[in-house]
């Protein structure tokens, strides 16, 4: 018989068995990241915030109509350039059973008299339960409509984690990258999450049946060349003018015509929508023979405040100095171009040269003031879209004349320039060549040209994944057909990133020389150590290259 004394023991001994249990059972949720912040000075730009309740969705008023609870005094975040760990940011209070859990970073700032915004990263992010490793969504970012195009989160270009990037804008921005944690019992609310990728929708329209891989899933249908070329078209073009208008403008108004050393110089006028008129310069090679058809090049320029007269070398005063004057030479190619006998056309960008709305200001301010005067009209129309469209019809324009060859046009570019060109030529099957220097450059995905499309069904079926950086994996895609050149330097300082154009040549030249109607790839690189330049053996090699591909018809 077990006595009084035996029987408190045994109670005591029972009730402290438990709430040991019970301590050593309770579910723990923590979540752990990096952050670091460079450039600019304004402070509290950044807060953290997690929901129940958030429906999914890629807009601000999917954003604001959810619970968020600002949890920014939890983590430990950076000050300054070094990465700084955040602690074990504890998520137990949040955890409802069968509910989702949602994790955002914001960046809100407001409008400055110069650009004050920072960067932000934040690497690493890792949710455990009990110390196991709960897996994560891809990330969702949601800007705000009125933010300039490309400022907010992004992808970083090596997987670690995202970050902010203000593109050194003056205006008021809003951003929210939006993370979901995937627990047990929950459904996946964010598309693309690692879980479980969604399948992107049948194309509603396929003008071609070209397969953009070797191989493709089975049972899936194939991404075609079209649907790339469509889900391009949607981020740049479909909310620009309708293209039943393009019959409508061109038809240029020569100002004046200038006689110089070896060619002409035209400077034309030309209508590029309804109500705007572009300008531009057409530079001719002098004599002319009767008959004779020449190679056509377009010639974006790079930023320049008065646009298309960087590459036509025309100066409203003599260089001020020996970096000044090479600066100038190593960007005329439109003058070196025309001097090799092929007809340039170069036109100002919108927001530069004779398209400038505050003549004084610099091109920022320009291109800010042409970006908001120009979405009076088409709201959700970028600046990279405007380019494309303007040098469509400049394109329209120039095949007009007798002495262009219409089978034999190319385009290049330096810095900005660059940028347009290979997208340009991305979007128009007239190109046939297109030469990129110091710009243009990719954030190399291998999963998007994996034989397994899955990566990249769901890439161009959300907008929210894409940038115009990560684009460029897209852009080469649809110009494997044709003619390629990289100039390139390891040592630019506007590339920060891994060199991901060495990483990726190998595959992206099998994937050319299978997409190649003559089975051979014409895509190559030429690397060099002059920074941001387009210097003189930089040059030589691209002009050589395209005399090598657009003469070919010459006698």
């Amino acid at each position: 018989m077990m006595n009084l004394r035996n029987y408190l023991a045994l109670f005591f001994f029972l009730c402290i068995t438990a709430l040991t249990t019970s301590a050593s059972t309770a579910d723990e949720y923590v979540f752990h990241f990096r952050s670091s912040v460079v450039y600019g000075s304004q402070k509290n730009d950044l807060t953290m915030y997690v929901s129940t309740d958030f429906p999914g969705g890629n807009t601000l008023d999917d954003i604001n109509s959810s619970t968020w609870e600002d949890i920014t005094n939890k983590p430990t975040l950076s000050e300054g350039t070094s990465f700084v760990n955040s602690g074990d940011v504890d998520f137990t209070p949040f955890i409802k059973p069968g509910k989702p859990l949602f994790i955002a970073f914001k960046y809100s700032a407001p409008a400055t008299p110069r650009p004050t915004q920072r960067m932000w990263r934040i690497t690493r992010p890792s949710f455990k339960h009990n110390g196991a490793n709960v897996n994560l969504s891809e990330w969702l970012f949601i800007n705000h409509a009125d933010n300039d195009e490309n400022v907010g989160w992004e992808k970083m270009t090596n997987g670690a984690g995202i970050q902010y990037r203000s593109r050194m804008t003056k205006k008021k921005t809003e951003s929210w990258a939006v993370v979901q944690v995937l627990l047990p019992g929950t459904k996946p609310i964010i598309s693309g999450v690692t879980s479980s990728v969604a399948k992107a929708a049948k194309p509603t329209e396929t003008v071609s049946t070209e397969k953009v891989k070797s191989g493709g899933n089975s049972g899936t249908a194939v991404v075609t060349r079209e649907d790339l070329k469509k889900a391009m078209y949607e981020a740049y073009l479909a909310n620009g003018p309708d293209p039943a208008i393009q019959n409508q403008l061109g038809k240029a108004e020569v100002l004046e015509k200038i006689k110089l050393e070896g060619y002409e110089r035209w400077h034309i006028k030309y209508k590029v929508d309804k109500e705007e008129y572009s300008y531009a310069f057409i530079l001719l090679p002098l004599h002319i023979s009767a008959g004779a058809k020449l190679p056509l090049m377009l010639c974006p320029h790079p930023t320049y405040n008065l646009g298309k007269n960087r590459v036509a070398d025309l100066y409203d005063e003599p260089a001020k100095s020996k970096s000044d004057s090479l600066s100038r030479v190593s960007r005329q190619y439109g003058v070196d171009l025309v001097k090799r006998g092929f007809v340039v056309f170069a036109p100002d960008r919108a927001g530069y040269g004779e398209r400038r709305l505050l003549p004084d200001a610099g091109f920022k301010e320009n291109m800010s003031a042409f970006s908001k005067k120009m979405r009076e009209t088409y709201p959700k129309f970028g600046l990279n879209g405007k380019a494309i469209w303007d040098l469509q019809v400049g394109l329209n324009l120039m095949l007009t004349y007798d002495f262009v060859d219409k089978e034999n046009v190319g385009i290049i570019g330096h810095s900005l320039g660059a940028w347009d060109a290979i997208l340009f030529s991305a979007l128009d099957d007239r190109v046939k060549a297109a030469v990129v220097n110091s710009g243009g450059m990719i954030a190399y995905l291998p999963e998007l040209w994996s034989e397994d499309q899955t990566a990249l069904r769901a890439y161009i079926g959300s907008r929210s994944k894409q940038s115009l950086t990560k684009n460029v994996n897209i852009f080469l895609m649809l110009n494997a057909s044709r003619s390629v050149f990289y100039l390139f330097s390891l040592r630019d300082p506007f590339y920060k990133g891994a060199p991901q154009l060495l990483e990726g040549y190998k595959t992206i030249y099998e994937y050319y020389k299978a997409h190649n109607p003559k089975k051979r790839a014409d895509i190559s690189y030429f690397l060099h150590r002059d920074g941001h330049d387009f210097a003189p053996t930089a040059r030589a090699a691209a002009y050589t290259w395209l005399e090598e591909r657009l003469k070919e018809n010459e006698q």
